[in-house]
């Protein structure tokens, strides 16, 4: 009679032995599972002690270096900090009037020359009076100025020939805040 391989049982060694003891493969597993997770346990716990000596240590560290630090060292860097602030807010609000020479700089017209103005830093009015070669080089100063970002407004005025022949005239530029500030 012929054998069918998958449906005849033969009992292995071992299956044999644990049936005679009455233990059973389920058993085994659950054991080794216990194990497992009871060294799983144990490891974290181990790593956890560690981890809280070194911890331990790096306080103890801490307070060392704490300690070495001076006091009156300490109250340096504290009155430093309160001066840095201070020139902080000090230049924050300064207004520096000098930007307002390179703008008229920048825009004069090479046809054109002022002879004397007035700047008033709180209503940001620059109020001048000036000389030009020409109608044409007056218009393009003008032109100039309007043309500045900085520059919220031009007005001009006081037109007059000189005796030189050049055109006279009176000119007032009202500025931006922004150009009085460190920061553009």
């Amino acid at each position: 009679m012929a054998t069918d391989f998958l449906t005849s049982r033969q009992p292995s060694a071992l299956s044999s032995a644990l049936q005679g003891r009455g233990v059973s493969l389920f058993f085994i597993v659950a054991a080794s599972a216990l194990v497992l997770a009871a060294a799983g346990i144990g490891g974290l716990f181990v790593l956890n002690r560690a981890q809280e000596s070194q911890r331990d240590e790096f306080i103890a560290q801490n307070r060392i270096k704490e300690e070495s630090v001076r006091p009156e060292l300490l109250q340096q860097v504290v009155l430093l900090d309160r001066r840095l602030k201070g020139v902080r807010t000090l230049i924050g609000e300064h207004m520096f009037t000098s930007n307002v020479f390179g703008v008229i700089e920048k825009n004069t017209h090479p046809q054109v020359r002022f002879l004397n103005f007035t700047f008033s830093a709180d209503s940001l009015k620059l109020d001048m009076s000036g000389e030009a070669a020409s109608y044409r080089a007056l218009s393009r100063q003008i032109a100039l100025f309007e043309q500045e970002p900085q520059i919220e407004r031009t007005e001009f005025g006081g037109l007059s020939a000189t005796s030189d022949g050049l055109v006279g005239f009176k000119l007032t530029l009202t500025f931006k805040p922004t150009l009085l500030h460190l920061r553009q």
